[in-house]
């Protein structure tokens, strides 16, 4: 065998003499196995370079350590730190992570699902797409009992645990913001009301204005696809209306980002002219100019708690679990002149 070739329990207990099960028994600890057989072949096995066959494994269990995350954008700032928080907690209780991205397509997240069921991984967090309104796929993974934890985007379901920001209270507390600094044309740029998370920020935004007695105008809530493309021709919409609004609130950092150069674009000041606020705190948002006034949402933490709770249901916790994550506001130059961290 050459030096680099890694070797196989069978290589092992051929070169031993021993049965292949009585390698793996040594190799695990077994206590059956004499102390002298285990560090006899637990020698061997450094030697012949063996390096443990988790796939092999898998074929017997059914089920490899890993856990599969499917995002919709996984380049995006935000869904990497989600991803960031996943990884951090997986690789201290022993999991590897897979990750794949379905780019906000629901035939891609079907392709996805599929490929994590053929991976054998112990269990998915997901977070769904702008077009996901059947959610039979993830259904059948429950019934198969491979668990399932959705973070960021939940499904209206009462089978699945997921992990969410306080969305409706988040942009509740942005549109109050923008109220008290004066503003009273109020826009908001979201994405399609199939999304959950889309229809608690816009409740939190309406719950705001009638709390201030502020009239709820039907033409001020830009609808978009979540893209920059999208989000760019809805605010150029909110921009050329004829009484223009005088602040907006754009729903994830995609959104705000392109609402932004199309502001600055058509000459117009932030916030004098326009005021604006958004979501997630990505890091771009304090280096650019003006500074961008957002909504944490603590995404780090968001994947960390994902992950703790999946692997609570790959262990045997079958309570499902809803858990919310506070928001804090963060006030700078785009939405107020006097801006303080």
């Amino acid at each position: 065998m050459p030096q680099n070739k890694h070797a196989s329990l069978k290589d092992i207990a051929a070169k031993l003499g021993l049965s292949i099960a009585t390698v793996s028994r040594a190799l695990k600890g077994n206590p059956s196995i004499s102390q002298a057989t285990r560090d006899m072949v637990q020698q061997a096995a450094e030697e012949m370079n063996y390096s443990k066959n988790f796939i092999a494994d898998s074929l017997r269990s059914g089920q490899l350590p890993l856990i599969g995350v499917i995002v919709p954008h996984a380049v995006t700032l935000f869904y990497s730190s989600v991803l960031d928080g996943i990884e951090h907690t997986a690789a201290k209780e022993g999991y590897a992570v897979i990750s794949m991205n379905s780019h906000e397509r629901y035939e891609e997240e079907r392709a996805n699902v599929s490929s994590m069921r053929r991976l054998h991984v112990a269990g998915i967090i997901a977070s769904v797409t702008q077009e996901t309104t059947d959610f039979s796929h993830f259904d059948s993974l429950a019934a198969d009992g491979m668990p399932v934890v959705f973070v960021a985007r939940d499904i209206p379901t009462k089978t699945h645990s997921c992990v969410t920001a306080d969305s409706a209270d988040a942009a509740y507390k942005a549109t109050v913001h923008l109220i008290k600094q004066g503003c009273r044309r109020i826009a908001i740029l979201c994405g399609p009301n199939s999304l959950k998370m889309v229809t608690d920020r816009k409740h939190g935004y309406i719950e705001a204005l009638h709390d201030y007695r502020l009239p709820v105008r039907p033409e001020y809530v830009g609808y978009t696809d979540i893209n920059a493309e999208g989000a760019t021709l809805a605010t150029e919409r909110l921009l050329a209306l004829p009484e223009r609004p005088d602040a907006i609130l754009a729903l994830n950092d995609t959104l705000l980002f392109a609402a932004m150069k199309t502001i600055m674009r058509a000459g117009l000041r932030m916030p004098g002219d326009v005021a604006l606020i958004g979501f997630s705190n990505v890091e771009y948002a304090e280096h650019v100019s003006p500074r961008l006034s957002t909504i944490e949402d603590q995404s780090h933490l968001m994947g960390e708690t994902a992950c703790q709770i999946l692997i609570g249901h790959i262990r045997g916790n079958k309570k499902q679990v809803k858990k919310v994550i506070p928001t804090s506001l963060k006030v700078r130059e785009s939405s107020c002149k006097d801006a303080k961290e």
